[in-house]
């Protein structure tokens, strides 16, 4: 990697990971207990390895909270395409884990029990319907240009690994076709 290259990446990541840093300290606020602190990597590619082991363990409860959610699900055309999101999350979590150990890296981030548990019985609820639980996902993601805006970020920066940048970017091209699955659902059962 070039001198320059480095550079872009460092700020790419320290500016993540103050994004990161302030999501958790939020989230630990709305749980009542003190922030954890953030443990800052040492170099680009360690930067690199921890952004993809979040992203990992992200993709891997993303697998199974859809399939809790398929479990419940009452709308068979949603079903199926849940069924489809959720194997795409799956394939995602383990590329990531593969190339992670491939740049040397181990996983090591886990999603917080209480993040976990909120996520499944969300997912896993009876209670709302699979349009209220549509509609909530449509909320959180209402711009994919904003949603995806991390994945490519690390992705424009990696120019010396074109592997990595090269799974990065076909995976936002993934992530970007939930989304619009999930637009075209919502608009469906809005009648519309």
């Amino acid at each position: 990697m070039t001198d320059a290259s480095l550079r872009r990446i460092e700020a790419t990541l320290d500016k993540l990971a103050l994004q990161q840093s302030d999501l958790a300290a939020r989230l630990a606020r709305l749980e009542g207990r003190e922030p954890a602190r953030l443990v800052r990597a040492s170099s680009p590619r360690e930067r690199v390895i921890s952004f993809l082991d979040q992203f990992r363990a992200g993709e891997a409860l993303g697998e199974l909270s859809l399939g809790a959610w398929i479990a419940v699900c009452k709308d068979t055309a949603l079903r199926g395409a849940l069924r489809i999101v959720a194997t795409r999350e799956g394939s995602h979590a383990r590329l990531l884990l593969e190339r992670i150990k491939e740049l040397g890296g181990a996983p090591r981030f886990e999603i917080s029990d209480a993040i976990y548990n909120q996520v499944m019985a969300g997912s896993a609820s009876t209670d709302a319907t699979d349009a209220d639980k549509v509609r909530a996902f449509v909320a959180r993601f209402p711009d994919p240009v904003k949603a995806l805006a991390p994945i490519h970020a690390i992705a424009d920066h990696l120019d010396d690994d074109p592997e990595t940048q090269s799974l990065l970017r076909a995976i936002a091209q993934d992530e970007r076709a939930t989304l619009e699955l999930f637009y075209a659902a919502s608009e469906r059962m809005a009648g519309g």
